[in-house]
């Protein structure tokens, strides 16, 4: 779906995350209280200063991550584990909670472009080594979180579409 003329990202709201300092606690709120049912861990995702930018320098972080499912809604949760990142920002600043929210535009590059004329600030960016996913977080300003942007290979599309209850692809 094609962004509303004006806008920087169009279709839905693909995810929504929470940064947590204890992500099986996290998990299991979620699946006891609010009835997701599966998640996916990945334990120890390290972002290098070869791939990966922290407010413009190089990073180099570890991250616990889980990823679920309310109905088609993806839900993410992200536990810091090593190294400075916009995650322990929030943990150190405001403690556990709602991080950001994430869109996949039609072009990753020119929703980058457009962020830049906005002067929308990229204050961390990457990719996923070998699976095929680059993202970048703009600084929300006056919302207090982030928006990601997001871009997905066709296996990266595929194996969220086979995490996604409602997914006709399962």
């Amino acid at each position: 779906m094609s962004p509303v003329s004006g806008s920087l990202v169009g279709g839905p709201i693909f995810q929504i995350c929470w940064v947590v300092d204890d992500i099986d606690t996290a998990e299991r709120h979620f699946t006891q209280q609010l009835g997701v049912e599966r998640w996916l861990r990945l334990p120890n995702v390290h972002f290098g200063p070869d791939h990966c930018t922290y407010r413009g320098k190089p990073a180099d972080y570890v991250v616990h991550v889980s990823l679920g499912y309310a109905g088609g809604q993806q839900l993410e949760l992200i536990q810091p584990v090593s190294g400075r990142n916009i995650y322990t920002e929030q943990l150190a600043k405001s403690g556990p909670g709602v991080h950001h929210v994430a869109w996949i535009p039609d072009d990753f590059e020119s929703a980058l472009a457009e962020a830049g004329r906005r002067g929308l600030p990229i204050v961390q960016q990457g990719r996923v080594e070998g699976v095929g996913m680059e993202f970048a977080y703009l600084d929300g300003g006056p919302l207090g979180s982030y928006v990601e942007l997001m871009k997905l290979s066709d296996e990266m599309r595929a194996m969220f579409d086979s995490l996604n209850p409602e997914s006709a692809h399962k």
